[in-house]
């Protein structure tokens, strides 16, 4: 039988999971958290096979919560279960250790079909956007370059993410450990990438994705 830690801040989500899988003989439920903190400690604790955890919390947010919750597994396994658009944070979160995301909306569907796939030593991605890594196999040519996540590179994925949790350039600064000036660029940079013409417009845009 193998295990699975769950961590998500809520109730719904987490009862939710641990009532489908727990179903399962070959599945245990061995912990739950509502948070990274407890989570971390529920970790270090059980052992488990598979953590399935959400990708922003109170206390942790985006990708940051990615690499604390991989450090903290090791060479087990750690599926991200998120709201924020798999286009955008898909493939970053997989480049960070993580063995798959799904996006919340379609956990009922998927969940189980990620857990088996990832427990069996897969990489657990939706049909889109594995389609969407299969291309980037293809000749450079031949590749398509008009979906956001072809272009964003990590620290611009974490400045969008805190843009669309309605974040200052100060905060930003502040979270990320670098100058509100290099915030400015990233944010200039995201404005070209994305073909959009305004601050205000990528602000909503990114809203929109979270």
């Amino acid at each position: 039988m193998q295990s699975v830690f769950i961590i998500d801040d809520h109730d719904i989500v987490r009862y939710g999971l641990a009532a489908l899988l727990g179903s399962c003989p070959d599945l245990s439920i061995v912990g739950q958290a509502s948070n990274l903190n407890n989570g971390l400690v529920g970790i270090a604790e059980c052992l488990p096979d598979l953590v399935i955890s959400d990708m922003s919390m109170d206390d942790s947010q985006g990708l940051d919560t990615v690499r604390s919750v991989v450090a903290a597994q090791g060479t087990r396994s750690v599926l991200i279960i998120s709201m924020h658009d798999e286009l955008i944070y898909a493939e970053q979160v997989v480049a960070l250790g993580a063995k798959g995301y799904l996006m919340k909306e379609e956990a009922q569907q998927f969940a189980l079909t990620a857990v088996r796939s990832i427990l069996e030593g897969e990489i657990w991605v939706s049909p889109a956007v594995s389609s969407l890594m299969l291309m980037r196999l293809r000749p450079r040519n031949s590749a398509r370059t008009d979906l956001p996540n072809a272009k964003l590179s990590t620290r611009e994925l974490e400045v969008l993410q805190k843009l669309g949790a309605g974040k200052t350039t100060k905060e930003i600064a502040f979270e990320l450990g670098i100058s509100a000036r290099t915030v400015d660029i990233h944010r200039a940079n995201l404005k070209k990438k994305l073909d959009l013409k305004s601050g205000a417009e990528l602000i909503s845009w990114a809203a929109s994705r979270r």
